[in-house]
């Protein structure tokens, strides 16, 4: 029963805040290549567009977005 997450009624991250995590992520995770990945993120659905080595780097990239708070949805072009 873990209430992380949740936060105050009405709030919802800044697409800005949202970004920059998704960016702070791609750069750190050290399994994949995030030279060539572009970040955008419109009402908390975030874009991901560029080029990886594999469809592995790929889905890895993808995860990585879902997983910051406040991402609703992920596409990547």
């Amino acid at each position: 029963s873990s209430h992380q997450g949740r936060g105050p009624k009405g709030y919802t991250r800044s697409d800005d805040r949202i970004r920059e995590d998704v960016n702070d992520r791609l750069t750190d995770d050290h399994r994949i290549d995030a030279g060539d990945i572009e970040v955008s993120v419109s009402n908390g659905e975030v874009t991901l567009s560029g080029t990886v080595r594999s469809r592995d780097d790929k889905r890895r990239a993808e995860d990585i977005a879902e997983a910051v708070s406040g991402v609703k949805h992920v596409q990547n072009n």
